[in-house]
């Protein structure tokens, strides 16, 4: 829960090691750890207002516990995870210190990596930076219109105690 910046020394240090810098498996590893604490967090207030009636109602009607999972309970969950997904993807579209950190060819740079290339010593290239900002938002934007349902409901469902 710590924030990466701080730990952003050793973490180098561990990933050179293991010899995952600039490889994209050793980036999504870091984004995979650092997002893990936070969905944590916020879907276990979404998870304690499920109620377990409705795992033993399933039980009873004759399903699995693996069966009621997926046919009952999954449907349940579905707006808190579809949330914390989303928090999850736009917080790691958006990261910049690890990337940079822990990403060296131009093979390998994220988009905030390659906006930040647009930025020199003595200019700015602000027209093509303007331009490649608009191109890196539309995934997000589209994301949030399908799934802007699914982030409201998952949001305050997850903070209300019944």
């Amino acid at each position: 829960m710590i924030p990466s910046f701080i730990a952003l020394g050793p973490l180098y240090l561990l990933m050179t090691d293991l010899r995952l810098v600039d490889n994209r498996f050793g980036l999504i590893l870091v984004y995979i750890a650092v997002c893990i604490p936070f969905c944590t967090v916020m879907l276990r207030g979404f998870f304690e207002n499920i109620p377990d009636a409705l795992e033993e109602a399933a039980m009873i009607d004759g399903l699995s516990r693996f069966s009621a999972l997926f046919r009952v309970l999954l449907p349940v969950m579905r707006p808190g995870i579809v949330a914390a997904f989303i928090f999850n993807f736009v917080n790691c579209w958006n990261e910049l210190f690890l990337s940079v950190t822990l990403m060296n060819s131009d093979a390998n740079k994220t988009v905030p990596t390659a906006l930040n290339g647009f930025i020199s010593s003595f200019n700015i290239d602000w027209g093509s930076m303007s331009a490649a900002a608009v191109l890196t938002i539309l995934p997000t934007m589209l994301l949030f219109a399908f799934a802007s349902r699914h982030i409201v409901q998952g949001l305050t469902s997850g903070a209300v105690k019944g």
